[in-house]
């Protein structure tokens, strides 16, 4: 997560045990055979164990020589809550570590009493025929950096990277393919003005080297881990760019390592959206009435990612608890639904313990889904909506069927035209333009409206029967103002937005098309100026 905070008690104002859920059980096998794409198919759906393992304490006091796992509040893990967590319906568990704060000398030697508590909670969920994704957490942080993506601090990163993960390798190399090892966390240049967002299309000098040490440190740890060899020579591992977000590995020189074995990477990705929504403490909004950062951040992941055959794994999403159960429900229905559209996709819900700060529901990191003293679920309804898109059936709970409310989602964009008389508008979506057409060319577009904003989604299509290496598409500035896109360049020259494709792609094959999209603030014509070439 992207803040740290201790977990405040709290009254529950709803407490209800989510029972007697089909448990969706992973296949039994041996080794790690199965590919990347079948363990992601097979997860499908997954919860952290937030602010644990990965709590950490203060830089005077390293190495610990005692677990930090209860520091920021959050009451030691238990057997019994990773079979709540299970009865639920959920088949993966991703389980935070930060290690660095244990380790002693230049070698960072991890001390056998924290390997050991780790390898407890592991055992919990691989007891329940559970995947289980173990990572590097908060080893780069405000207070110590044991890695930093700058050539300065490259060396001592690596080191860093290669002496943790052969540990961690060797302990768990007799684990079959349940477990996933991921690289790292949220890698990033922490206190840069950059640290959290960049625009991926035109990265400053400081995030084009981070990006480059990003790569490498993925490459170190995952050589690392084949290195141990047993079953870590072909166990899936999950690698993110830059803090993994979207930008970071949507941006052109961002790159998957190179792998001894054969379909076995994982693309870790973070999304917190919309952000205001789900994550943000100031401008923020109570209600989900714009669905477009979940459709573009889909559409960004499959372009790049899932139709090039690497699946995916949403490692942290969550909507913070703002006092609008109801606005989550919408959210989770539809942030799920979609990613059910795609089968290399998982989810991993991010829950940190932490119900509610305070009644404004201002606070961005309140993200409990169950009460791990009682044990109970908080809001089931949002489980509910999330486990429908699962296994194809809502969540029981106390032997009562608890089914997700199911209205038309009002972020859907509806054909009719005729404006509806409401305080935040739902998009409008404009008929499809005539297609422009150009030397085999031909780009159609949809144009969504909202109120306070719009998005076009753009697909360039080869209708020729050779091979086009490179293309281009204006758009007319006076027509648009483009704020942000994904998939392509963007940039200006004179009264034009001049579209260029990404390295990956900027060839389109005979009969086949590339799908991008802009978006910007206000609304915009049925039409607009654009040609291709």
């Amino acid at each position: 997560m992207h803040t740290i905070k201790k977990v405040l008690a709290v009254v529950l104002t709803l407490i209800i045990i989510v029972t007697a859920v089909p448990v969706k059980t992973v296949q039994a096998a041996s080794g790690t055979n199965k590919t990347s794409a079948e363990v992601v198919s097979d997860m499908r759906v997954g919860w952290n164990i937030g602010n644990s393992l990965d709590s950490y304490g203060q830089k005077a006091n390293f190495p610990y020589t005692v677990s930090n796992e209860t520091y920021w509040g959050n009451p030691k893990t238990t057997k019994a809550l990773i079979d709540a967590v299970a009865e639920a319906g959920f088949n993966t568990i991703r389980i935070p570590v930060s290690w660095g704060q244990y380790t002693t000398g230049s070698n960072y030697q991890i001390p056998e009493f924290f390997m050991n508590r780790v390898k407890e909670v592991v055992d919990y969920c691989i007891a329940n025929d559970m995947y289980v994704i173990l990572n590097t957490h908060h080893d780069i942080n405000n207070d110590y950096c044991f890695y930093v993506p700058n050539n300065a601090n490259k060396s001592r990163s690596e080191a860093y990277f290669k002496s943790v993960w052969t540990q961690i390798g060797t302990e768990f190399k007799d684990y079959d393919y349940h477990l996933v090892f991921e690289t790292m966390n949220e890698p990033r240049l922490v206190g840069h003005s950059e640290e959290w967002w960049f625009p991926r299309n035109n990265p400053s000098s400081d995030i084009r080297e981070a990006v480059a040490c990003i790569n490498d440190y993925n490459q170190v740890a995952l050589d690392a881990i084949r290195a141990t060899g047993g079953n870590n020579a072909t166990r899936c591992v999950m690698v993110p760019g830059y803090d993994a977000s979207i930008e970071g590995c949507m941006t052109d020189s961002f790159r998957m390592p190179k792998d001894s074995a054969s379909n076995r990477l994982i693309l870790s990705v973070h999304a917190y959206i919309p952000y205001t929504f789900a994550l943000a403490s100031d401008s923020y909004t109570t209600r989900f009435d714009n669905p477009y950062d979940i459709d573009s951040f889909f559409n960004d992941l499959n372009s790049k990612f899932i139709s090039k055959g690497t699946p995916v794994i949403v490692g942290e999403t969550s909507a913070t608890n703002r006092n609008n159960t109801a606005e989550r429900v919408k959210w989770a229905d539809y942030y799920w639904g979609k990613a059910a559209q795609y089968k290399n996709v998982a989810m991993i819900l991010w829950d940190n313990n932490i119900y509610q700060n305070n009644a404004a529901g201002s606070d961005g990191e309140c993200h409990r889904y169950i009460d791990r003293n009682s044990l109970q679920w908080c809001d089931p309804e949002i489980i509910s909506a999330i486990m429908k898109h699962v296994d194809g059936t809502p969540a029981t709970i106390n032997g009562k069927e608890v089914p997700t409310e199911d209205p038309t989602p009002e972020p859907q964009p509806t054909p009719d035209p005729t404006p509806v008389p409401d305080p935040t508008p739902e998009p409008q979506p404009t008929p499809d333009p005539t297609p422009v057409v150009a030397d085999g060319l031909k780009v159609d577009y949809t144009i969504n409206n909202w109120g306070t904003g719009y998005q076009v989604l753009i697909k360039v299509k080869n209708d020729s029967t050779s091979k086009v290496n490179g293309w281009t598409v204006k758009v007319n500035k006076n027509d648009v103002k483009i704020d942000s896109s994904w998939c392509v360049n963007v940039a200006e020259d004179g009264n034009y937005y001049v579209i260029t494709p990404m390295s990956w792609n900027s060839s389109i094959e005979p009969g086949a098309s590339v799908d991008f999209g802009i978006q910007g603030a206000g609304t915009i014509g049925t039409s607009f100026d654009v040609t291709v070439q």
